[in-house]
């Protein structure tokens, strides 16, 4: 398959990209830059062929999706035009001011069964100028309704991810042993054209050896957490957002892993020399990487090596403040640029109250008579895994507990497939606290939940302490050995 990048030529750089199938057309083309744009069905496009082969085109040539002098684009594939990485077009729209350049960026070995093509990225709305982010799998759809193809999903799951690949590069980036030039807290990110990520390497200490690698926009708050937060709670893993490359002994390989490396004909020896890729995603169980996250992992990979061997000709990690990193911004043929220093501004999170407390609530609750009760709360990630018909991965349940301190008797529990937010924080404690008879004196709860819970124990005139919550840590070893079933009960 081929992959292209769209990118509109107006500022800022706002663009898709597409893996096409080889026998694609010019036509296609046009129609697929018209929906995933939403220029509009009833234009069209024509192209001019700016690079072809590497070279500058000596010659202006013109594909007219509705034009047969010349050349014919449904006839026209384009494979026979985009031969080499950075082979251009300029698409100009046929009466609108829109033009975008089409760069062609790899080709990908793929099943040969696809007819139509996938979005995979993109960012930004022509029309209104913003960078936001878009929805690859709308787009997709839209493109697979037009053409009467599968769904997205299907598509998807029927990429074979490239993990010869993946193993080879992961494999000269073991030979390298970067753990002997980078600590785990000196953080590298890697600006790649369309996102970025923050990467440690792990095994300057000698124990665990490989990669993190960290979405900037969805993982920095796990990564934050490892750096400057102490006595991380034990089930931490489970909220984890983050790709991961280990090397690691045989037996600490899961069934599918050796079978992915011997599916690829390769096998290793000696200690710590198992090569193993896991995704986590907050709320579930670490899964072997899926196709656009192996994708992403064979270009992380493959740019660690570069700045390994940047580190071995004499770079030094620079000095830094709390939340800043140096910087490498990988161009559009693959070298790196130089390096600056980002820095990243955490803002300190408000809470409010969620709950719509009325004035008849909270004088009900009040009237309630005073003890000495002192109970601990908290949200935490149940440690066995269910599965459930909204994802396909393996979910840890979250369950809101309640529990006497010092008798550790568990008053309150609910079990639920869903996130931890501060919303479901509060509303489960106000629920559990409406259903006691009498009003605790205090509740203990970990330092995450004492600032969730604040605002609501504000209004209810409740005491909280921050605490280890020995109690439910007490429960929770419990709860390893008891079976789901009975714990439902």
């Amino acid at each position: 398959m081929i992959q292209l990048h769209v990118e509109s030529k107006k500022k800022p750089e706002i663009y898709r990209k597409f893996l096409f199938p080889e026998k694609s057309s010019f036509s296609l083309l046009d129609e697929v830059i018209l929906i995933s744009f939403d220029v509009g069905v009833s234009n069209f496009s024509d192209f001019e062929i700016v690079k072809k082969d590497g070279r500058v085109s000596k010659e202006k040539i013109y594909f007219v999706p509705e034009n047969d002098t010349d050349y014919d684009s449904e006839e026209e594939l384009l494979a026979e035009w985009f031969l080499k990485p950075g082979d251009e077009t300029i698409a100009q729209v046929i009466d609108t001011s829109e033009s975008f350049t089409v760069r062609l960026e790899s080709y990908v070995d793929l099943p040969m069964n696809f007819e139509t093509p996938i979005c995979i990225a993109g960012v930004g709305n022509i029309h209104t100028g913003k960078l936001n982010e878009i929805n690859v799998e709308e787009i997709t759809e839209r493109i697979l309704e037009g053409e009467g193809g599968e769904s997205y999903l299907d598509l998807l799951e029927s990429l074979e991810p490239d993990y010869l690949s993946l193993l080879g590069l992961a494999n000269d980036l073991k030979k390298l042993k970067p753990w002997q030039y980078l600590r785990d807290d000196e953080i590298v990110m890697i600006d790649f054209e369309d996102y970025k990520v923050l990467v440690s390497v792990m095994g300057a200490a000698g124990e665990e050896f490989g990669l993190m690698i960290f979405d900037m926009e969805y993982g920095y708050d796990s990564l934050a957490k490892i750096l400057f937060e102490k006595n991380l709670p034990s089930d931490f893993s489970y909220s984890l957002n983050a790709l991961t490359v280990n090397y690691v002994d045989r037996e600490e390989l899961d069934s599918a892993d050796y079978q992915l490396i011997k599916d690829c004909g390769l096998s290793y020896r000696g200690k710590k020399n198992w090569i193993q890729f896991r995704s986590y995603l907050a709320g579930t169980h670490p899964e072997i990487p899926s196709f656009p996250e192996v994708e992403l992992l064979i270009e992380v990979v493959n740019t660690m090596i570069n700045i390994t061997e940047l580190r071995k000709a004499g770079w030094e990690y620079p000095q830094v403040a709390a939340h800043q990193y140096p910087v490498f911004k990988v161009q559009k043929d693959g070298d790196l640029q130089e390096i600056y220093l980002l820095q990243i501004q955490m803002s300190k999170p408000t809470y409010e109250c969620y709950e719509e407390i009325s004035m008849f609530e909270k004088a009900q609750y009040k009237k309630k008579p005073k003890s000495a009760l002192q109970l601990e709360y908290d949200l935490l990630y149940l440690p066995f895994g269910v599965e459930i018909e909204q994802t396909d991965r393996t979910v840890y349940p979250i369950v809101g507990m309640l529990v006497e301190r010092g008798s550790n008797l568990v008053i309150e529990h609910e079990m639920f497939p869903m996130p931890k937010t501060p919303q479901i924080a509060q509303g489960v404690l106000w629920a559990y606290l409406q259903n006691i008879e009498i009003r605790p004196s205090k509740i203990f709860v970990s330092k995450e939940l004492r600032l969730i819970l604040q605002p609501l124990a504000k209004i209810i005139g409740l005491e909280l302490v921050e605490s280890d919550l020995p109690g439910i840590q007490e429960v929770k070893e419990f709860m390893k050995n008891t079976p789901i079933d009975l714990f439902e009960e």
